[in-house]
């Protein structure tokens, strides 16, 4: 089939059009270079083919045009398939619609641009599988399932000026069927919250619902406490000035998102506690950081603001603490740790990252207590997911958030394509065709540039790594390392931003705050604070080990506290790619595992109006989410399918009746396309269809159109020929009369003409002779001048291009030379940094475990003797069940006795079954002998009365062994009855016992859990209140070996360059040092050497001192002895030297830690234990 015959007059072909994109057109005439076609509102339009590719693509035949199946098309290209939509949205009002029982686990993945109806397309989802999956009642999961939603939609939705309901989160929820396909259960899982649009919205945008929610029910009495108002007095919800949707009542969805906390199982104090830290949230933002008038390089936040006395009695948190490090924070070094102020930006973002980082574990903490509420305690026998995900984002400036979409999107296509395939090559195989691998574009290649080994990912977080990385030295090493990816690419004009290659289009990524969202920071101060709530709820936000196996996105900035027990080397908190790329792993790995479904998210217009299509959008929409790569794929393989019956009865008009077999429709099919389509590899006959290339079913069409258009003509052409005969020669005998008379004429007036003729052409054809000589000698001169003038210009250009790249060649040469030299001399200067830097964290890491080994465990000894005491409780109940047990084997023995002797009994029936056997051999041979011989016939009878003795004796024998088997019986059914009373009682007094030693074991642990978040609560707020401390005597603290030497020298002051450390998981992020109560010179009393020396700022520090002292009396026995201690030491008489008294001191100190470290140690080794026992 050649171009000519299919761009023949009168076939349709599709143009673009700047307005509608692509505009259909008919071929009026094709002569291989210049296509004539006629658009649809009549305007001619000449296109120029400079070869085949440049030829418009054709249109389908109006048979296939609305088709549900777009791979059905016998065209597939983007004309069509936009057509196709467009007709079906606008001409037929029709959505998309599918659902099969499959009998296996199923996926739905929905996926498209914000405001397209992806979170209202799940939605529905989940409604229908609700309601066709329930009972004949709608069951309490059933609504859990639903009610889910509203919750989500307030904690996780916002308006953005695409969409007033945005999803700012992805989310995977798996809905779970029993045998009898009801649903049991359901588990959500969610990916990469967009936390940012807490502390900032664009124009015209809003912060997340909940907030405006509370906002417009702060009249309620449950939420009077909380200090609420209208949503413009807070920062967090005012920036957008957005604060209404139309339409929305916020205080009727505060109501909803109630009502499903409610159904799910919340409790009325967790929700008032969550509204709290909301309501805490919005008062964060409102609080005012001022910058120090003194000091350009601090803030300050003054007591009395009410924003802050708010915010700290919502959480339960110390007011002082909280405005202190919200302004500072700990710089640690190897010796020393120092408070430094930050500017008045630095707290700005301290507070911003701390009011994330809080929402964040909320969110993570509602998803987890409403995966709790929709667990299955039923066996799960399928389950369907349902994916909400976002699409392919590209904006005029695109950051982390959208390199993070898009790589999502990139492993979907690439899962897509993968299952594409599959159904491909099953159907192929169903039908037993020949077929080989479709090539497509494969997008691995972009996949691996972002998460192999030194691929964008991995060089992100090595660079998060670096004490000094920067967005900018990150990038470089994206140019220097990725060069050799075909995906990758060097913007022209740019050295802050890279290009990828994806599958729907090219992307530019600016690097600006690339490592920062990655690292997702916040300070440890703040959590250490918020961690020592009084509310409960609060400090679990924070714990830093939690069951639930979702990993958490924040990475702490280390300072100064307390030293944590180490389990071996060094710990860096993963970053947020790290965890977006295992979640995606598991989420591949699940849809993988299942059938998946795929919905296409198309967003009509931006007005928001019903039924309106604007071909721009709905393009741009195709392009990005890799339909038409998908329809490209299915274009590539056998797309057209027909059931040999429906091709018979569309073509037969094709063929001729001879070649018609009704028998067999599979040769009638083969004979007709062989005589159609004479290239075999269009085509393939399987067992029940057929299969054609893309465009096979149009050039079908075409045929046999043309050959209804051919017959048409034939019966029309006789009809007319015998009424136009008719015609013809009435009016031939009248042509002929007229014509003889008007011949005469017509000669004499052309025989003038052609003598006049022939005059005027002799004169013609001497003038032009003249006139042309003339011109051609004239521009045969003109010419020749101008060649010369150009070749010697075009000579002098190229001989001072060749002198510029002689020269530009030197310079170069010489510029790379010292470049390279200049490179390898600041390698090698770091390098031998790094490496004495390696070696002294190796030499500090020997010498802090050698000096722990030394430590002694003797309370670890004494903390286990009650549980050794318990164990041998539970030895001696476990010793008396086994002896019942051996009680019952014995009897059970007995038991066996007595089945022998049935079997015994058994064995003599058999006996007497042969007895029997021999009587009648016996009957049977007296019958013969009396036949035989009448006269020995006294001989029968004395056999005849022995048959009957022994008959006689039988009976007897078989009475008796009768009565043995029935007592025999009788005993073996009483004992086996005793012995299943005995093992009923057995086995219910071991149940009753085990359930006891249950209930006693879950009742010991819930209790021994509440005194270990007790503990952990008092812990830290006894670590915060230590931290005062030393901020309070002046920011500088000693380690204990320094002051173990006696050392008389003061505190040195930390230089600038520690400050690097900070936050990287360095040596010095992880060590600790903290300020102990043993450093206050308690013997300092007035008259004693150096007390004149006093200022009145000391006197100040020891009254706080003596105040803290008392709070940390309440907290626990241990810290009670400690400071027992300290007022003994006040006690003592007499005043020792300076050197003397700072020995004693530091000694104490050491005592002090030691047991403070292995009291830490029990700890840990305690829980561990409790771990490794509940599993």
């Amino acid at each position: 089939m050649s171009t000519t015959e299919l761009y023949s007059k009168g076939a349709r072909v599709w143009i673009p059009d700047p307005k509608t994109v692509w505009v259909g057109a008919e071929v009026t005439k094709f002569d291989g270079k210049v296509l004539d076609v006629t658009l649809e509102d009549g305007e001619t339009k000449t296109i120029q083919v400079s070869s085949s590719d440049k030829l418009p693509p054709l249109r389908n035949p109006d048979i296939l045009i609305g088709e549900n199946d777009l791979t059905s098309l016998s065209y597939l290209h983007e004309p069509a398939v936009l057509y196709n939509l467009q007709v079906r949205f606008c001409n037929q009002n029709a959505i998309y619609t599918y659902c099969g029982k499959e009998s296996q686990n199923q996926s739905i993945i929905v996926s498209g641009e914000s405001g397209a109806g992806k979170t209202v397309s799940a939605k529905y989802a989940m409604r229908y599988f609700a309601t066709v999956g329930g009972c004949d009642t709608e069951t309490q999961i059933e609504k859990k399932v639903l009610a889910s939603n509203p919750i989500m939609e307030a904690i996780g939705n916002a308006k953005t000026t695409r969409n007033d309901n945005s999803s700012r989160f992805g989310k995977y929820i798996e809905i779970d069927f029993n045998g009898r396909y009801h649903i049991v259960g359901a588990n959500m899982r969610t990916y990469l919250l967009e936390k940012s649009r807490v502390t900032f919205q664009a124009p015209e945008e809003r912060n997340y619902h909940i907030f405006y929610q509370l906002c417009a029910s702060a009249h309620l009495d449950e939420l009077q406490d909380m200090q609420l108002g209208d949503q413009n007095y807070f920062h967090y919800t005012n920036l957008g000035d957005a604060p209404t949707i139309p339409g929305v009542d916020d205080a009727k969805n505060f109501q909803d998102t109630r009502n499903a906390f409610n159904l799910l199982g919340f409790s009325e104090q967790q929700q008032i506690m969550m509204f709290r830290i909301l309501s805490a949230i919005l008062h964060l933002g409102n609080i005012n950081v001022q910058q120090d008038k003194k000091d350009a390089e601090a803030s300050f936040i003054e007591e009395s603001d009410p924003h802050l006395v708010t915010l700290c009695d919502l959480l339960g948190v110390e007011c002082d603490q909280l405005s202190t490090w919200l302004c500072n924070r700990k710089i640690q070094s190897m010796r020393e740790v120092i408070t430094k102020q930050l500017t008045h930006t630095q707290a700005m973002f301290a507070r911003d990252a701390l009011a994330k980082h809080i929402y964040s574990q909320l969110f993570e903490w509602i998803v987890r207590q409403i995966n709790k509420s929709l667990a299955s305690s039923h066996k799960i026998h399928k389950f369907i997911g349902v994916l909400d995900i976002y699409g392919f984002e590209t904006f005029e400036i695109n950051s982390f958030e959208q390199f993070c979409i898009n790589y999502a999107n990139e492993k979907l296509q690439q899962q897509f394509n993968m299952h594409v395939f599959k159904l491909e090559q099953e159907e192929y195989v169903r039908e037993q065709i020949e077929w080989k691998f479709i090539d497509f574009y494969d997008n691995q290649p972009c996949i691996d540039l972002i998460e192999s080994k030194l691929g964008v990912l991995d060089l992100l977080d090595e660079e998060c790594k670096m004490p000094k990385g920067t967005d900018n030295t990150w990038c470089q090493k994206l140019f220097t390392q990725c060069k050799k990816w075909k995906h990758f690419e060097k913007p022209r004009l740019s050295q802050t931003a890279f290009l990828v290659h994806h599958f729907a289009d090219i992307v530019q990524y600016e690097v600006q705050g690339f490592l920062e969202k990655n690292r997702d920071t916040v300070m440890e101060e703040h959590i250490n604070i918020l961690k020592a709530s009084q509310y409960e709820l609060v400090a679990e936000l924070f714990e830093e080990d939690k069951s639930d196996s979702k990993l958490k996105p924040v990475a702490k900035v280390r300072s100064a506290g307390p030293p944590q027990p180490s389990k071996g080397g060094k710990q860096h908190k993963k970053t947020v790619g790290s965890q977006f790329r295992e979640s995606l792993g598991l989420l591949m790995t699940t849809l993988n595992a299942t059938t998946p479904h795929y919905v296409r998210c198309i967003k009509p217009n931006d007005q928001k109006v019903a039924f309106l299509f604007d071909p721009h959008r709905a393009v741009q929409q195709l392009r990005a989410c890799g339909v038409l790569e998908t329809i490209r794929i299915s274009a590539a393989g056998y797309p057209s399918r027909w059931a040999y019956q429906d091709f018979l009865n569309r073509y037969r008009v094709l063929t001729c009746s001879k070649d018609i077999v009704r028998t067999d429709l599979k040769t009638t099919c083969q004979k007709i396309l062989e005589n159609l389509v004479k290239e075999e590899d269009k085509f393939q006959f399987g067992k029940t269809k057929i299969f054609f290339r893309a465009g096979q079913v149009a050039y079908l069409e075409k045929l046999r159109a043309d050959k209804l258009r051919a017959c048409a003509v034939a019966v029309q052409k006789n009809v007319r020929g015998w009424l136009h005969r008719k015609r013809y020669l009435q009016m031939r005998r009248t042509a002929l009369l007229l014509q003889k008379h008007g011949r005469a004429l017509l000669a004499r007036r052309h025989t003038l003409f052609l003598r006049r003729t022939r005059a005027a052409i002799k004169i013609q054809k001497t003038v032009r002779m003249f006139v042309q000589r003339r011109r051609y000698q004239r521009t045969c001169r003109t010419v020749l001048q101008l060649q010369a003038h150009a070749r010697g210009t075009w000579a002098r250009q190229r001989f001072q291009l060749m002198r510029k790249n002689a020269a530009a060649t030197t310079i170069q040469k010489h510029v790379r030379g010292f470049v390279a030299r200049r490179k390898y001399r600041r390698s090698m200067v770091a390098v031998v940094k790094s490496q004495a830097a390696v070696r002294r964290y190796f030499a500090r890491k020997q010498f802090k475990k050698l000096k722990i080994e030394a430590k002694s465990v003797e309370h670890v000894k004494k903390l286990n003797v009650g549980l050794e005491n318990k164990i041998i409780s539970l030895q001696q109940k476990i010793e008396e069940m086994r002896r019942e047990r051996a009680t019952i084997s014995t009897k059970q023995v007995d038991t066996k006795e007595l089945t022998a002797q049935l079997e015994k009994v058994k064995q003599l029936e058999g006996t007497v079954l042969a007895y029997d056997n021999r009587v009648a051999e016996l009957v049977q041979k007296v019958a013969q002998l009396q036949q035989e011989n009448e006269q020995l016939r006294n001989e029968k009878e004395d056999i005849t009365t022995e048959k009957d003795l022994l008959k006689l004796e039988k009976d007897e024998i078989v009475e008796h062994l009768n009565k043995d088997n029935i007592r025999l019986k009788e005993n073996l059914d009483k004992m086996n009855e005793y012995i299943k009373a005995k093992e009923k009682g057995a086995i219910e007094v071991l149940e009753n016992e085990k359930r006891l030693l249950l209930e006693e074991f879950t009742a010991e642990r819930a209790a021994y859990q509440r005194l270990l978040k007790e503990n952990a609560r008092l812990e830290q707020r006894y670590e915060n209140l230590q931290s005062e401390v030393g901020r309070m005597r002046g920011g500088h603290t000693r380690t204990p070996s320094n002051v173990s030497l006696g050392s008389s020298r003061s505190d040195a002051t930390l230089e600038d360059g520690h400050e690097e450390d900070v936050g990287y998981g360095s040596i010095r992020s992880k060590e600790s040092v903290h300020t102990k109560l043993e450093d206050v010179k308690w013997e300092d009393k007035e008259g004693s050497p150096g007390s004149d020396m006093k200022s009145d700022s000391d006197l100040v520090d020891v009254t706080l001192v003596l105040k803290l002292q008392q709070k940390l009396k309440a907290l626990e026995a241990e810290k009670g002895r400690l400071a027992k201690r300290l007022e003994d030491l006040e006690d003592e008489d007499g005043t020792p030297t300076e050197d003397k008294k700072n020995l004693k001191d530091a000694i104490r100190l050491q005592d002090l830690e030691m047991e403070n470290s292995k009291l830490k140690g029990d700890i840990v080794r305690l829980r561990e234990s409790l771990a490794k026992d509940n599993p």
